[in-house]
């Protein structure tokens, strides 16, 4: 059967009306890059990615991230050749990861027609999820790497789904697209090595009950190569980690948020912010087949191990965010581009599914807008110097709050958090005086406030005025008349003299 003939009376990719809604998320998405606020994690990258420093010294901050350093070496690059700005920087690194998976997803779909409903809802599912858009929204691999997993899924129902084994004709640029992405989803990050890893064996097996045996050999030869590369950067970090780490990295992100709260965050969120999709489990009931309840099995079953593996995992230390397991909002967005797909050739559904996505789009991008991270702090404070020129601005890590303020992991961010004060405070038209605890500060009286800026401050934590003065060392304003305001990501206190 000719590409021609399998077209007629197949799915089409998309609707004209859902290409056009869906253009329009993608643009959404694609502006959340430059007008989501700064974090601590945008400016820990640009900290990393100092081509100044010599190459012994970059080595050894590299060995603490986090993270593998293949992100580290690509922002380096890009400070490198003069990109410091940070929504310029996610707008060139994500931009790329989004355009090879809209081609890829394209690629599948052609190869593949009778499935190219289930690709196109996927795609238009997982570009207009909130994961996506808080992915695309911070300069680190989040995204690189929930695209890579993606890609792994779509091999996934390729697999599941095609008449004959791979064909290096045929196939030949999907499988190569296919095998980087599989090494990209376990490698970029470690928590996403748990579910890229979940999704190549899954590819194994479905290779395996499909008789595959080049995809079997081509999956099985690429896993173990990624699991050999991120073994690999484990032992070269995790002296760097048991030096550096004597309390737990991220405690100020991460508060009281359980794993579960943040699992259970993922999965509704990613469920309500398109529920039109689940029509298709009744709407197109009668064309539900066997190989569609064994690639919803299989995407469940991967599902399900994996959950249950980070929650261990998160029992014995507290590891999970939402940084680490977006990946979990893709196998959903799977879940439901399955059911989606039963609703082919009924245009209103499919457009109603494009339209609801791209008012989800548009939500997200306004939540953005209302959280401005560090942003949020910062422009109230331009706008009090602007009104009062003489006003003075003192900064000071989240860190400062807390028993572990000496500890090595606060140290370790210090530097961090002075990058970032100092580099929004001057966008913004105010230079702030970074508290480092070396040395008292007397403040002395004036006609304008001063103010203490303080970012990384959990939304639980309401630390009392005389709390905050003690904590920076500055003395002059024990008579000052204090007010404390909450920012998106900290606390703004303001001492009028």
């Amino acid at each position: 059967m000719t590409g021609e003939e399998a077209l007629r009376g197949s799915p089409r990719w998309m609707s004209s009306g859902a290409a056009i809604m869906f253009a329009l998320v993608t643009m959404t998405l694609v502006a959340s890059a430059l007008l989501t606020g700064p974090s601590l994690d945008d400016y820990w990258t640009l900290f990393l990615a100092d081509p100044l420093r010599s190459f012994d010294r970059t080595r050894a901050l590299w060995g603490e991230d986090i993270r593998p350093p293949i992100f580290d070496a690509w922002a380096t690059l890009l400070s490198a050749i003069g990109i410091t700005s940070v929504p310029l920087a996610r707008l060139i690194s994500n931009l790329p990861g989004l355009l090879v998976l809209l081609y890829v997803g394209r690629r599948f779909a052609d190869r593949l027609p009778s499935q190219a409903s289930f690709y196109g809802l996927f795609i238009i599912l997982l570009v207009s999820a909130p994961a996506s858009f808080r992915a695309f929204g911070v300069y680190r691999p989040d995204f690189w790497q929930l695209a890579a997993f993606a890609i792994q899924i779509m091999l996934v129902r390729h697999i599941m789904f095609a008449d004959q084994d791979y064909r290096s004709r045929a196939d030949g640029m999907l499988a190569v697209i296919g095998l980087v992405a599989t090494v990209s989803a376990i490698v970029l990050d470690y928590g996403g090595a748990l579910f890229g890893g979940v999704i190549a064996m899954a590819s194994v097996l479905a290779a395996i009950a499909r008789g595959f045996r080049r995809w079997t050999r081509s999956l099985l030869i690429t896993l173990g190569l990624s699991i050999v590369v991120v073994v690999g950067f484990i032992a070269w970090q995790s002296e760097s980690w048991s030096r550096q780490f004597d309390l737990y990295q991220n405690w100020i992100e991460m508060g009281p948020t359980s794993a579960g709260v943040i699992i259970t965050g993922l999965l509704v969120g990613t469920v309500l912010h398109n529920p039109l999709a689940l029509a298709g489990v009744y709407v197109g009931r009668r064309d539900w087949h066997r190989g569609d309840m064994g690639f919803l099995i299989m995407i469940g079953a991967a599902l399900l191990a994996s959950l249950v593996a980070i929650i261990q995992i998160d029992a014995q230390r507290r590891l999970i965010t939402t940084s680490n397991t977006g990946d979990i909002a893709a196998l959903a967005t799977a879940l439901m581009a399955a059911a989606g797909a039963k609703l082919a050739g009924r245009t209103i559904w499919i457009n109603a599914v494009a339209g609801l996505a791209l008012l989800s789009g548009l939500w997200s991008l306004g939540a953005i807008n209302a959280d401005g991270r560090w942003q949020d702090g910062a422009k109230q404070i331009a706008r009090i110097v602007a009104d009062c020129p003489q006003t003075r601005v003192y900064a000071m890590s989240g860190w400062r709050l807390d028993d572990g303020s000496a500890s090595r992991a606060a140290q370790r961010e210090e530097p961090v958090f002075a990058l970032g004060y100092g580099k929004l405070g001057r966008a913004l038209g105010f230079n702030p005086v970074i508290i480092d605890g070396a040395r008292a500060i007397a403040v002395p009286a004036g006609p304008c406030p001063t103010l203490i800026w303080i970012e990384q401050v959990p939304a639980d934590r309401t630390p009392s005025s005389r709390r905050i003065l003690a904590a920076a060392g500055l003395s002059g304003l024990q008579a000052s008349r204090l007010k404390m305001y909450r920012t998106g990501t900290g606390i703004l206190m303001v001492a009028e003299h």
